[in-house]
């Protein structure tokens, strides 16, 4: 099992770690697994961090299980400890992407009882779909609303609580979740499940802005930055 860092610790971008297995793969690439790393692995909507480990690029980081594999381009000796480095500056503007989604996310289901169906966080903007149509007046509400938080610069918690704490929780999710959940909840805007990393309080967001919209499968799609 792999331990995550970056659920410890959004902020931290270096790490040493010891290299459990290293594998070759069909590509010519290889496989490697740690006891612990920082690179977040693609998952729910949001791509894989990038950086170095023991000096190789990182060009991929994907979640198997309990284990994430970081596929390098050269081999790692087994047993030995490897420095890494994530990308600080695509790490934090992926943050900074995610929690504006949230926040938006969390409003629009409080004003108007929508739900977050589909997600992506590309370079330069988030692709979000609601389950339910808005009116222009809808949209300029959610995002004056959306940078009303941000500038109240409140706090974001994320956590793994314990079962009973748990079960006692509303959230959002957008499928049905077992064992270890891991929460993110924005003060008076929203709890949702997630796995990401974000940014410790919204003021970090720094803005957030809907660059359009449109109808889409019966809701609504918007493209934010």
């Amino acid at each position: 099992m792999t331990q995550r860092l970056f659920d410890e610790n959004a902020y931290r971008f270096a790490f040493t770690a010891v290299v459990r297995g290293c594998e070759k793969t069909a590509d010519d690439r290889y496989a490697v697994l740690l006891d612990g790393t920082c690179f977040f692995p693609e998952a729910g909507g949001q791509g894989a961090d990038k950086g170095t480990l023991g000096g190789h690029p990182v060009l991929d980081v994907r979640e198997v299980g309990d284990e994430i594999v970081h596929t390098l381009p050269a081999p790692l000796p087994v047993g030995s400890a490897v420095d890494g480095a994530v990308d600080r500056n695509c790490r934090f503007r992926r943050m900074q992407q995610h929690t504006g989604e949230h926040i938006l996310s969390g409003l629009a289901h409080r004003f108007f009882g929508c739900e977050n169906v589909g997600f992506h966080l590309g370079e330069d903007e988030v692709t979000m779909d609601f389950d339910r149509p808005l009116s222009d007046a809808d949209m300029e509400r959610l995002e004056e609303a959306a940078n009303r938080c941000v500038w109240e610069d409140r706090p974001v918690r994320a956590w793994y609580p314990a079962p009973d704490e748990l079960s006692d929780l509303t959230y959002r999710s957008k499928k049905e979740l077992t064992g270890a959940v891991r929460i993110v909840e924005i003060e008076g805007v929203d709890r949702c499940a997630c796995c990401a990393p974000h940014v410790a309080r919204t003021g970090e967001v720094g803005a957030v802005s809907v660059l359009s919209y449109a109808r889409y499968k019966g809701g609504m799609r918007l493209f934010i930055a």
